[in-house]
C-alpha cells in the first residue's frame, strides 16, 4: 500500500484532514459548539444522531433534522483552533456554519438564559484578521441571521438579535483578573460595549471572518451564560445549550433548502 506524502504546507493525507474527524458522509451545514461535551447534546436535537469520532479538541456527530443532515462539530475554546475546525470544514465541502455557544453580556436588556443572534461580529480576534481586510466587517450571513432569528421565534425564547466581540484570552482579555481577589479591568467592559459589543464571547468572529473568506455561509446563536453587568451567573445552563442547538439545527436546515 503506497504512502500517501503529506506537506508541511498543506498536512492533510489525501482528502484526511490532519485535526477534525472525516465522516463518512459530509454534511453540508454543521453546528459548532466550543466544549467537546456539548456535541453530545445534540442527540436530544437530532435524529439517528452519531458521534463520528474525537481528535484533540475537535469532537464530530452528525444526524438528521427532518430531511436534512446536520453536522455538529465542537471548536474548542478560542480563536486559534476555531479557524482550523473552520478551515477544515470549508476544505471538506461545508456550505453553512452555525456556532451554537455560550456568552457574557454587555447590554443591560438582556437577562441570563436569553439568546443572541449574531449579526457582525465588533473586529478584536488576532485569529480572525488573517481573513479579513483593513476595511472589512466581520458579518453573519443575512440568510443565516434571518434563520436563527425566525427560529428562536418560533420558540418563544428571550433575546433579540446584536453584536458580539469575540475575545483572545477568558481572564485578563475580557477584564477578568488573573488571580484570586484581584481587581480585573472592568473599564475593558465598557470599551467593549463602547464600540457597540452586546456580548463577549470568545469564537464568534472566526467563525464569521474565515466563512465569509471562504465562502461558507456563517452565523453565531449565542446563550446568555454570564451578565458581566450585574455579574450573574447560569450555573445549570445545559436546557440553554440545548435550545441553542435546537435554534442552530433548525437554522441550518433551512439555509440548506
Amino acid at each position: 500500500m503506497a504512502v500517501i506524502e503529506r506537506s508541511a504546507i498543506w498536512p492533510w493525507r489525501g482528502n484526511i484532514p490532519p485535526h477534525v474527524p472525516l465522516p463518512d458522509v459530509v454534511p453540508k451545514a454543521f453546528l459548532l459548539p466550543g466544549d467537546p461535551a456539548r456535541v453530545d447534546f445534540a442527540a436530544a436535537v437530532l435524529d439517528d444522531f452519531r458521534i463520528v469520532g474525537q481528535n484533540r479538541e475537535f469532537r464530530m456527530g452528525y444526524g438528521q433534522y427532518g430531511d436534512k443532515l446536520i453536522g455538529v462539530c465542537s471548536t474548542g475554546i478560542g480563536g486559534a483552533s476555531t479557524e482550523i475546525a473552520m478551515v477544515e470544514l470549508a476544505a471538506l465541502g461545508v456550505e453553512v456554519a452555525i456556532r451554537t455557544g455560550g456568552c457574557g453580556a454587555l447590554a443591560e436588556d438582556l437577562n441570563l438564559g436569553d439568546f443572541l443572534v449574531i449579526d457582525e461580529a465588533i473586529p478584536n480576534s488576532g485569529a480572525a484578521k488573517f481573513y479579513t481586510g483593513p476595511a472589512e466587517r466581520a458579518c453573519a450571513d443575512k440568510g443565516v441571521v434571518a434563520a436563527l432569528e425566525a427560529a428562536r421565534l418560533a420558540r418563544q425564547l428571550p433575546g433579540r438579535v446584536g453584536k458580539c466581540i469575540t475575545a483572545d484570552g477568558y481572564y485578563r482579555a475580557q477584564g477578568r483578573p488573573s488571580s484570586p481577589g484581584g481587581s480585573g479591568e472592568p473599564t475593558l467592559l465598557d470599551r467593549f460595549a463602547a464600540r457597540g459589543a452586546d456580548t463577549v464571547e470568545m469564537e464568534a468572529e472566526v467563525i464569521l471572518a474565515v466563512g465569509r473568506a471562504l465562502g461558507v455561509r456563517a452565523g453565531a446563536v449565542l446563550a446568555v451564560h454570564a451578565h458581566r453587568r450585574s455579574d450573574g451567573w447560569l450555573e445549570d445552563y445545559e436546557t440553554t445549550q440545548r435550545d441553542v442547538l435546537r435554534i442552530g439545527a433548525e437554522a441550518a436546515a433551512a439555509a440548506c433548502s
